[in-house]
């Protein structure tokens, strides 16, 4: 992928962008994202696109945003998109103290495990025959005190990239001892060293409910929806699947979700993530479902795949 802003007008911000097939492609984007203008000869009607060409010309578009955000600084992603906020939220949540993240997150943790853990009461309140579908999905809003110009203002580099990947790796390899506090060393190193001392000074204002997303049949998701206090979207959304978790190694989870989905954004804009974050497993729902069902993309979302450049936790 490849853009290059062209000018600025008073609508927005005119650009071209080349993708991954080589195709270009000029756009006006207004300051909030929103596409007001894109021309390219070469892709078919909507309705006769392949599979491929669609999420091509997709992916130019997601692209086009990030790179407006970067070069200019305006709000072209939606915050939960934003893979500097979801860095921003990992940094926040790997250093709240344990009594920290039992407010915040007991309540996800607690309805994640119940699944495989009898002795733990499932908080949420659902209908039994959620628990007999074949897919459950729950999703966290996570809102940081700091906006994210405050942030931007703070480092001298996104935050995306303030996280460097002998950190991420040592969080990464902490599932290998994660009983106590091998786990909870591994985390708080990825907060030592380089790392952007005003980074590490990122606090969580607060959470939403916790919703459940589930498939009533094929090919209809439903979600029910738990009380949020906040307005607006969140930093970054939490999306777990139920699994067999304890407390020593549910920040673990948590950290590993908000990394993979930060690899989802930038596949999500035709272009390799970060080195740090090319690490397989579940991160963003959207892009599960892509990686399973569009052949043209590896199976980012499988742990035990074999995707070069690619590593899973160690015991996932």
């Amino acid at each position: 992928m490849e853009a290059h802003v062209k000018n600025e007008i008073e609508e927005g911000v005119g650009l071209r962008v080349i993708d991954n097939r080589d195709i270009e492609h000029g756009m006006v984007l207004a300051r909030d994202g929103e596409i007001l203008a894109h021309k390219t000869d070469e892709y078919p009607e909507p309705s006769e696109r392949t599979n491929e060409e669609d999420e091509s010309f997709s992916q130019a578009r997601r692209f086009a945003r990030y790179h407006v955000y970067r070069e200019k600084g305006y709000g072209t992603i939606e915050p939960p998109n934003n893979p500097d906020r979801i860095a921003a939220v990992l940094l926040a949540l790997l250093d709240l103290e344990p009594e920290e993240f039992d407010a915040h997150f007991g309540t996800l943790y607690k309805q994640i495990a119940s699944h495989e853990n009898p002795d733990i009461e499932p908080p949420l309140d659902l209908p039994p025959e959620v628990y007999n579908e074949q897919f459950l999905l729950y999703i966290q809003g996570v809102y940081l005190e700091q906006e994210l110009e405050a942030i931007q203002a703070a480092v001298e580099e996104p935050a995306v990239d303030a996280v460097g990947e002998d950190r991420i790796d040592d969080f990464l390899q902490g599932w290998d001892s994660a009983g106590g506090g091998g786990l909870l060393s591994a985390t708080h190193s990825i907060l030592s060293g380089e790392t952007d001392s005003s980074l590490s000074d990122l606090t969580i204002k607060g959470t939403s409910g916790v919703d459940t997303m589930y498939f009533e049949d094929t090919n209809v998701d439903r979600t029910i929806e738990n009380e949020n206090p906040f307005d607006g979207e969140p930093d970054a959304e939490l999306e777990l699947l139920p699994t067999e978790t304890d407390r020593d190694v549910i920040r673990f989870y948590l950290g590993h979700n908000l990394i993979c989905q930060i690899r989802d954004c930038f596949i999500g804009m035709g272009v390799e993530p970060p080195a740090q974050y090319r690490v397989l497993g579940h991160g963003k729902y959207k892009y599960t479902g892509k990686y399973r069902y569009f052949d043209f993309y590896p199976e980012y979302w499988d742990p035990e795949a074999d995707v070069p450049g690619y590593t899973a936790p160690l015991g996932l």
